[in-house]
């Protein structure tokens, strides 16, 4: 693994997402020069425009943190490993494994991890089981999550989860993710807080009218794929229903530049 090309491609990148930055200050004007030399009246301004737009945040924190810059290869170290797995069938899927249990599993939806954890601690039904946790926040009524973590922070891209399928509450089968040989790319770097990256999102008219903000996690997602080696940052992820037809969006904030990432 060449980690100072590695540097290098990510310091041009760093570079080019600071040029954006610039970029989208000039475009959008001085909202966040005024959040930084007042952040506090800002701040109250803000959450004002919010109330009168009808949109509902509850309860946010202005506690900061700190994360990092993380990679891991992409390598063929699942599908390697794939072949010790039992009562299942299963494909690969680029890096990701595609599997349907023989028989499926009878959960209950409430506590899910009750009987799937020894499933997932079984090396001959899920590969490197014991590296991932139950992330009830990341969780639906269809898919029940299990993560990878670093620097305590669970991963949101699917490359280092387990996303069981439910039906009519029965585990079917699973797709799976796997991260190894993570590597910190740089040292530790201060997070936004859960406020201020709902600020970001407002002001960058991502956060629309007559909507509730349902929840809001703290998550690695993917940056760039850089020689062979895929970047993950750590994002705020906030999940937003629409009030009047009941849709539910998704949003990403990148938690260290406050940068809005792609809407999956």
């Amino acid at each position: 693994m060449n980690f100072k090309r590695i540097e290098w491609i990510f310091f041009v990148a760093f570079i080019m997402l600071d040029v954006f930055l610039v970029s989208s200050y000039f475009k959008q004007g001085p909202i966040m020069d005024a959040t930084a030399n007042h952040p506090e009246n800002t701040t109250v301004s803000v959450l004002k425009s919010m109330r009168d737009d009808q949109i509902t945040i509850g309860e946010t924190s202005n506690e900061t943190g700190t994360g990092y810059y993380v990679s891991s290869p992409n390598n063929d170290d699942l599908k390697n490993k794939a072949g010790q797995l039992r009562y299942q069938s299963w494909s690969m899927n680029g890096n990701l494994l595609n599997s349907t249990f023989a028989t499926m599993i009878k959960v209950n939806a409430d506590n899910p991890q009750k009987v799937l954890k020894s499933i997932v601690n079984d090396p001959n039904q899920i590969v490197d089981g014991k590296d991932y946790q139950y992330s009830k926040a990341l969780s639906t009524k269809d898919t029940i999550v299990y993560t990878q973590k670093v620097n305590d922070e669970p991963f949101y891209d699917n490359g280092g989860q387990i996303r069981f399928h439910l039906k009519n509450g029965y585990v079917q089968g699973y797709t799976q993710g796997h991260l190894d040989n993570l590597q910190t790319l740089r040292g530790a770097r201060k997070t936004l807080s859960q406020k201020r990256a709902l600020i970001w999102l407002y002001q960058y008219n991502k956060l629309p009218s007559n909507s509730t903000v349902e929840s809001s996690n703290l998550a690695y997602s993917k940056m760039l794929t850089v020689n062979g080696n895929t970047v993950y940052i750590p994002t705020w992820v906030f999940e937003i229903k629409n009030n009047a037809s009941g849709t539910i969006i998704y949003r990403r904030i990148n938690a260290f530049t406050g940068a809005v990432m792609d809407d999956n």
